[in-house]
């Protein structure tokens, strides 16, 4: 599941622009996917996250170009490497089902965690969006932003976060030694012996001293007693 929140800055944002949107076409038929193309102006950036608004794309792919590792051309039967697209991001889907509206406007963002690779001395990308249904006129996805990765700031990637309290009990609760259970059920034992013997020994002394309201120098008060 994705975040709608990014945890980067706003001054992380990375300097890009964007080529206009290439439909490829299969014949006269439109084919339901567009190439959308972003550079950093000559620059290589170091991505953390890629954040857009999606327009009705139902899938997507994300590709990056990484900086030549050399200055030397490469060998005529090999590709140079500044000029291969690499996966990024692997085919996503944004929508639950691409003839219905769910997730046609959400905001997404992609993280490490959706990355296949570091996205270091990056010199574009390519967005590849797909959309099979023809029940959209246009489909894309709009205001997309990169963040550095050097400069954003280290959060935990969990849905949760940890209470502060719940780390303070957790800590509380490792420094408690509990007593040994045989030692506990003994002492139940002595104590409830303990409260036996205390009770036999009070119950004759309270039956006299209930009774002895009744008894004066061993005669009975002619006025306590009743007839019947």
């Amino acid at each position: 599941m994705f975040s709608c929140k990014t945890s980067a800055p706003e001054d992380t944002i990375l300097r890009s622009s964007l080529r206009s949107p290439i439909s490829l076409p299969i014949g006269d038929h439109n084919s339901g996917c567009k190439v959308i193309d972003l550079n950093f102006h000559g620059a290589t950036v170091h991505i953390g996250e890629i954040s857009f608004f999606n327009n009705y794309t139902a899938y997507i792919t994300i590709k990056f170009r990484k900086r030549s590792l050399s200055g030397f051309p490469a060998p005529p039967d090999q590709p140079r490497s500044g000029s291969v697209w690499h996966t990024l991001v692997p085919k996503t889907r944004l929508m639950t089902d691409p003839h219905c509206e769910n997730g046609g406007q959400d905001f997404r963002i992609f993280g490490p965690n959706q990355m296949l690779a570091d996205a270091d001395d990056v010199t574009g990308l390519r967005f590849i969006c797909k959309q099979p249904s023809p029940h959209w006129k246009s489909f894309g996805i709009d205001e997309i932003k990169c963040y550095s990765r050097a400069d954003m700031i280290q959060t935990p990637r969990s849905s949760k976060q940890e209470d502060p309290l719940a780390e303070i009990s957790k800590s509380a609760a490792s420094n408690i030694t509990l007593p040994n259970a045989g030692n506990i059920s003994l002492y139940l034992q002595n104590l409830h012996s303990l409260s036996s013997i205390t009770a036999a020994a009070l119950t004759p002394s309270l039956t006299a001293q209930a009774l002895g309201r009744f008894d004066e120098d061993n005669c009975y008060e002619i006025n306590t007693l009743a007839y019947n």
